[in-house]
C-alpha cells in the first residue's frame, strides 16, 4: 500500500527526545476500520429460535435474515458462519436489503465461505439502493482495494455513502481527503469529516485525530483534547486507541509522563491484537525505560510482533537476531524477518539482508543480489548500506563492473554529511590508493581527523598515528599522545596498547607502570596480539609482576593463536619445562583467557 506525505508523516512521528520513534496505531487504514461490519448483535439472544427457525424455512424474507443473523453473531445459537451466509443469501434472494447488505460483507471479506468479490459488488450495490447506508461504504472499500484504478469511482461512492449517514465512511472520506493520494487533498474539508465522524462516536476517527495531536498538528486541537479523544478511543475497546493512549503516558503530552503505565497501555493493545503495543513495548525494554535495558526481552517482543505481521517489528527482530542483540546471533532465524522487512522497504533491512547474502551466512553466498538490496537501501540514503555497496563497487565485486568514480562519490557524500565510519573509510582509500582511487596521504589524514572528532576510535587511533610519526602532517607529539588517549578511551585496543607503550617508557611524560598495566590488560582482553605477547614476556621474566610460567604459557598461546609467530619460540621454551601439574594449569588459565576476550567497541 502507498502512502501520502501525510500518513508517512504520522508512521515517522513521535521521536521522544532522542528514543526511537515508538509506533502510533493510525498509520495504516486496516481492514478493521475500511470494511464497515453491517450488523451490531442485540444484547440479548434471539428468543424462540425454533419458531423463528420455522418462519424462515416457509420463506418468510425477515425471519430469514433473524436466523442469518442470530447465526453470524451468535444469538441463541451456536456461531456458524457458513450458516449465517446461507440465510442471508436465501433473503437476499427476497431482495432483503440488510440480508443484501448481510451478504455482501460476508462475500467481500471471505465470511463464512469464499471472497466473492463480483457477488459482494452486486449484493452491495442492491443493498445501498435500499437504503443500507454502510453498503455504499463497503462497496466503495472494495474499489478502492481491488480496482485502484478505478479511484474517481470508488470515491463517489464513498461520498455517496456519507450522504446517506455511513458512520465509518465519514471517517474513511475524511482521511483520504486530509492525506491526499488516492484522492486530491482537501485537509479543510478532510478535517470536518473526521471531526464529525469522532463527534458522532467514530473511535476510529477520535485515534486518527488524537494522532494528529501527538504529530503536533494543532488544527487537530490542543494536547488536552488528543488526550481526551485518545481516552475515547481506549474506552471504546479500539486495541489501536489503547496503543494511542498508552503514547500520550509515555510521551508525557497533557498528562505527567509515566512509562511504567504506558507500558501497561501497550501491553493490552497487544493482548487486544494490536502487534504494535508489542512492538512499543519492545523498545520500551530496548530502551531501558523500565529499568536496565533488557534486550531479551526486547527480542522476544520484537519476535512476537513480527510474528503477527508487523513489518515494523519484523524489522527489529530481524536485526537483534542478525546482531545477536538480547541473546546469540541466529542470522538463519534473522533472514526470513529480514526478508519481509526488507520487501516492505526497510533500509536497515536491506542492509542486513544484503550482508548476511554477501557472506552466505544462510545458504550459499549471493553476491549479486547482495548488491541488489544494498543499492535499495542506498536509495534511501542508507549510511551502512551505502559504505558496504561502495565499497564493492570500487573493485567490481557483485557482478557489477568496477566503478571506483560513483563509488568514492557515494562514500564522500556519507562522509560530508557527517556519518563517522564513511569518513574513516574514505580516509583509508585515500590513505592506500585503493580500488583505483588516486592515493591522497593529506586528504586522507584530514578525514581521519574529522572521523576522530566526530567519535570514531580506529579514526582518532590512525590520526594520532600520523602525528607521532609526522608523516603526511607535522610531527607534534603531545597531540598525538592526546588523540592516542581518546581513542584508547573509545575502546581502541590499538591505541591502548600504545598508552601503555608511552607510560611504561615515559615517552614525553612522566613514567606510570601502573597506568601503562591497566591498558596493557585492557587491550590484551580484546585479544591484541602485541598485549597478549608482552604480558606473556612479562610473566616468564618477571617483569614488574611475579614471574608465573603458566601464565605466560597461556598469554604466548593466546598471541600464538592470534597471529604472533614471536610467540611461538617462547611458548616452546616455557612448555618444554613445565610440570605435569604445571601444564593443566596452564591449560585451564588459557581456557579463562580466550573465554574473557571481548571487544569494547565496535567501529563500523
Amino acid at each position: 500500500m502507498q502512502y501520502s506525505r501525510r500518513a508517512r508523516a504520522v508512521v515517522l512521528a513521535l521521536l521522544f527526545g532522542g528514543l526511537p520513534a515508538f509506533a502510533p496505531a493510525a498509520a495504516e487504514a486496516r481492514p478493521s476500520d475500511r470494511f464497515s461490519a453491517p450488523h451490531v448483535g442485540p444484547v440479548a439472544p434471539v428468543a424462540a429460535f425454533p419458531d423463528l427457525l420455522r418462519q424462515a424455512e416457509a420463506g418468510e424474507a425477515e425471519a430469514q435474515f433473524q436466523v442469518g443473523l442470530a447465526y453470524q453473531l451468535g444469538l441463541g445459537v451456536a456461531r456458524d458462519l457458513a450458516a449465517a451466509r446461507q440465510w442471508f443469501g436465501r433473503a437476499a434472494a427476497q431482495q432483503h436489503p440488510r440480508a443484501l447488505n448481510g451478504l455482501g460483507f460476508m462475500q467481500l471479506v471471505g465470511q463464512g465461505g469464499p471472497q466473492d468479490l463480483p457477488g459482494a459488488e452486486q449484493s452491495l450495490r442492491q443493498a445501498g439502493e435500499r437504503g443500507e447506508a454502510t453498503a455504499w461504504a463497503n462497496l466503495a472499500e472494495l474499489i478502492l482495494e481491488y480496482r485502484p484504478a478505478e479511484k474517481v469511482q470508488a470515491v463517489a461512492v464513498l461520498e455517496r455513502a456519507v450522504a446517506a449517514g455511513a458512520l465509518n465512511a465519514r471517517y474513511r472520506l475524511g482521511r483520504m481527503l486530509f492525506e491526499g493520494g488516492a484522492v486530491d487533498a482537501d485537509e479543510t474539508r478532510g478535517l470536518a469529516l473526521l471531526n464529525e465522524a469522532a463527534a458522532q462516536g467514530s473511535p476510529y476517527a477520535r485515534n486518527y485525530l488524537a494522532a494528529l495531536v501527538l504529530e503536533e498538528d494543532r488544527r487537530a486541537g490542543t494536547a488536552e483534547h488528543g488526550l481526551d479523544l485518545a481516552r475515547q478511543a481506549a474506552g471504546a475497546g479500539l486495541a489501536e486507541g489503547v496503543n494511542q493512549l498508552g503514547l500520550y503516558h509515555l510521551r508525557g503530552l497533557a498528562t505527567p509522563r509515566d512509562a511504567v503505565r504506558a507500558a501497561t497501555l501497550f501491553r493490552q493493545a497487544g493482548e487486544l491484537g494490536d502487534s504494535t503495543g508489542w512492538l512499543n513495548l519492545a523498545m520500551l525494554h530496548e530502551t531501558g525505560q523500565l529499568g536496565a535495558p533488557d534486550e531479551a526481552e526486547a527480542r522476544r517482543l520484537a519476535i512476537r510482533a513480527a510474528d503477527e505481521g508487523n513489518l515494523r517489528a519484523a524489522d527489529m527482530a530481524g536485526r537483534m537476531l542478525f546482531r545477536g542483540e538480547g541473546g546469540v546471533p541466529d542470522p538463519i532465524a534473522a533472514g526470513p524477518y529480514l526478508q519481509r522487512a526488507a520487501e516492505a522497504g526497510f533500509a536497515d533491512a536491506q542492509n542486513f539482508l544484503a550482508m548476511t547474502l554477501f557472506n552466505g551466512l544462510t545458504g550459499p553466498a549471493d553476491q549479486a543480489a547482495a548488491m541488489g538490496w544494498w543499492e535499495k537501501a542506498v536509495a534511501q540514503d542508507h549510511p551502512a548500506a551505502t559504505n558496504n555497496f561502495a565499497t564493492y563497487l570500487a573493485v567490481g565485486q557483485g557482478g557489477r563492473a568496477a566503478d571506483p568514480v560513483r563509488a568514492r562519490a557515494l562514500v564522500t557524500r556519507q562522509a560530508e554529511a557527517g556519518y563517522m565510519p564513511a569518513q574513516f573509510r574514505l580516509a583509508l582509500w585515500l590513505e592506500q590508493g585503493w580500488g583505483g582511487i588516486a592515493k591522497d596521504l593529506p586528504a586522507a589524514i584530514g578525514w581521519f581527523r574529522r572521523a576522530a572528532e566526530n567519535g570514531h576510535a580506529a579514526g582518532a587511533f590512525k590520526y594520532a598515528s600520523y602525528l607521532e610519526a609526522g608523516e603526511g602532517v607535522a610531527a607534534d607529539a603531545a597531540a598525538a599522545r592526546r588523540w592516542y588517549e581518546v581513542a584508547a578511551n573509545r575502546g581502541n585496543a590499538d591505541a591502548q596498547f600504545q598508552m601503555a607503550r608511552i607510560l611504561f617508557n615515559g615517552d614525553g611524560v612522566r613514567a606510570d607502570l601502573t597506568a601503562a598495566d591497566t591498558w596493557l590488560q585492557r587491550a590484551a582482553r580484546q585479544g591484541y596480539p602485541h598485549a597478549l605477547l608482552v604480558l606473556g614476556e612479562q610473566y616468564a621474566r618477571g617483569d614488574g609482576r611475579a614471574v608465573d610460567p603458566a601464565m605466560a604459557w597461556a598469554h604466548l598461546r593466546m598471541a600464538e593463536q592470534a597471529g604472533m609467530a614471536e610467540a611461538t619460540g617462547g611458548r616452546r621454551f616455557i612448555q618444554a619445562r613445565l610440570t605435569t601439574a604445571e601444564q593443566a594449569r596452564a591449560a585451564a588459565l588459557f581456557q579463562r583467557l580466550a573465554g574473557g576476550i571481548r571487544p569494547e567497541r565496535e567501529d563500523e
